[in-house]
């Protein structure tokens, strides 16, 4: 949050700076009032100081909220895409520690611990062949539930079909955080 404060104060800024020295450049300048109609500003006239005061009093309100919306756009954009990372994060933390829960309760552990092979693999050793993702963790509740063998030898793993679907991919979860 103190990035995005920060973030929108330098934004605030630097278009701030942009539109004063727009105004200060030594070429004419033609400048917009409230009302649409442009004043040329030239440099050599004496007025120039009056006209950009009265050009910048009207439009430093309508240069500020351009300027701000234009680079506020991508910043809410990061707050929402940084928020949605942590909540996931959050979800997924939680998940984790459901699904260890889940395991301590199952029968998981007459086939499998954590660091040791028994008749099935060591979680460890599935958490470092199976990458954390989609595919895989959709693979692996599959598996959980219907059953099988072959991957990790001709032991065949016993099928878990009463499992649902949310709690077996929070024991994957678990399984997959074990690298």
């Amino acid at each position: 949050m103190k990035r995005i404060l920060i973030l929108g104060i330098g934004t605030l800024l630097m278009a701030c700076n942009n539109s004063t020295e727009k105004l200060n450049s030594s070429d004419s300048t033609v400048l917009k009032a409230a009302d649409t109609t442009e004043i040329s500003v030239s440099p050599d006239t004496s007025s120039t100081t009056h006209l950009q005061e009265a050009a910048t009093e009207n439009n430093v309100a309508e240069v500020k909220a351009n300027s701000l919306e234009e680079n506020i756009k991508p910043a809410v954009k990061e707050i929402k895409v940084v928020s949605q990372v942590k909540a996931e994060e959050n979800s997924d933390l939680e998940n984790i520690k459901n699904g260890e829960v889940l395991i301590s309760k199952s029968d998981c552990f007459a086939c499998h611990k954590v660091q040791d092979k028994v008749l099935g693999p060591s979680y460890k050793d599935i958490a470092n062949k199976y990458a954390k993702n989609k595919a895989n963790i959709d693979y692996l509740v599959n598996k959980v539930k219907v059953g099988g063998s072959g991957v990790w030898g001709a032991v065949p793993m016993s099928p878990h079909p009463t499992l649902s679907d949310d709690n077996a991919r929070d024991m994957i979860l678990y399984i997959l955080s074990l690298k």
